[in-house]
C-alpha cells in the first residue's frame, strides 16, 4: 500500500510542552484507522497538528511524500477533507448546497459548477445512500442522514485523506453500525484513507480495522483492536474492560 501520510519524530502539544513522546506513524492508501483515547489524551491536538492548524513542537509531517508545511492552504484542501461534529444550521440550505460546497478547492467559491461537478455530487450522494434527499432542507434530516451528507461533501472534495471527528457521536446504535460499515466501504471501494476519532470502544472492537491509541504522557500505540486489548493497552491507556 502507498503511504499517504507519515510522521517523523512528531511531538504535539502547546507552548513547547509535548503531550506524549515523539510519534512515528504512517497512513496508507485505502486504510481506515480509529483514533481512541480518553478526554484530554491528545486526540484533538493530534488532529489539529495533522491538518496544519497547530504547529508541531518538533518533527515533521509528510503528505503524499512532501512536508505538510510546504503546501498552500488550497493545496491542502485537495489533499484532505474534514468531517466535523459541528453541522451547518442554516435553515435555507438544501442537501445539494451542502455537498456542492465540497467542490470549492477545485472550482473556487464563486465559480459556476460544471457538468462533471453535478455528476460527482449525484454520484457521491448515491455512494453514501442519501441521493433521494438531494432536494431536502438539511436541517430537516435525522442525525444519521446529516452525517452521511457531510461524508458525501468530503467525498466530493475528492481528497485522498478524510479526517473524521467523532463521526458516530449523537447517532443511535443502528446508525453507528451503519456508519462504521460505510467507513470501511469507502476505504476499500473509494480507496480513501480515513482517520477518525471515536469513544465507542465496544463498536470499534467489532468494526475497526486498526486503532491508534493515545494517552497523555504515553507513546502512541497502533494495532488491531483485539491485539491491543489482549496486550493490555486498552486497559492501561483507557481503562477499557471487555464485556462478556
Amino acid at each position: 500500500m502507498n503511504e499517504v501520510l507519515k510522521t517523523n519524530g512528531l511531538k504535539i502539544g502547546y507552548k513547547g510542552k509535548a503531550l506524549m513522546p515523539a510519534i512515528d506513524i504512517a497512513l496508507h492508501k485505502g486504510e481506515h484507522v480509529a483514533l481512541v483515547g480518553a478526554n484530554g489524551s491528545g486526540k484533538t491536538t493530534l488532529f489539529k497538528t495533522l491538518t496544519g492548524n497547530l504547529r508541531p513542537i518538533e518533527g515533521n509531517i509528510e503528505l503524499c511524500g512532501k512536508p505538510l508545511s510546504d503546501y498552500t492552504p488550497n493545496e491542502r484542501a485537495k489533499l484532505f477533507s474534514l468531517v466535523l461534529t459541528e453541522k451547518p444550521d442554516d435553515l435555507f440550505l438544501k442537501v445539494f448546497d451542502i455537498v456542492a460546497a465540497g467542490r470549492y478547492p477545485h472550482s473556487g467559491l464563486m465559480a459556476k459548477l460544471k457538468d462533471e461537478d453535478y455528476e460527482m455530487i449525484k454520484a457521491k450522494l448515491q455512494v453514501v445512500g442519501v441521493y433521494h434527499l438531494i432536494d431536502r432542507d438539511f436541517v430537516s434530516l435525522s442525525d444519521g442522514e446529516k452525517q452521511k451528507v457531510m461524508i458525501a461533501k468530503a467525498l466530493v472534495q475528492d481528497t485522498p485523506i478524510i479526517y473524521m471527528d467523532e463521526p458516530t457521536a449523537f447517532l443511535d446504535y443502528p446508525s453507528k453500525v451503519e456508519l462504521m460499515q460505510l467507513i470501511a466501504r469507502l476505504a476499500k471501494e473509494e480507496k480513501k484513507t480515513i482517520l477518525y476519532s471515536s469513544h465507542d470502544l465496544e463498536l470499534l472492537m467489532k468494526h475497526a480495522a486498526t486503532m491508534w491509541v493515545v494517552a497523555k504522557g504515553k507513546p502512541l500505540v497502533a494495532g488491531k483492536p483485539e491485539a491491543l486489548f489482549e496486550e493490555g493497552i486498552l486497559t492501561t491507556y483507557i481503562g477499557y474492560h471487555e464485556n462478556h
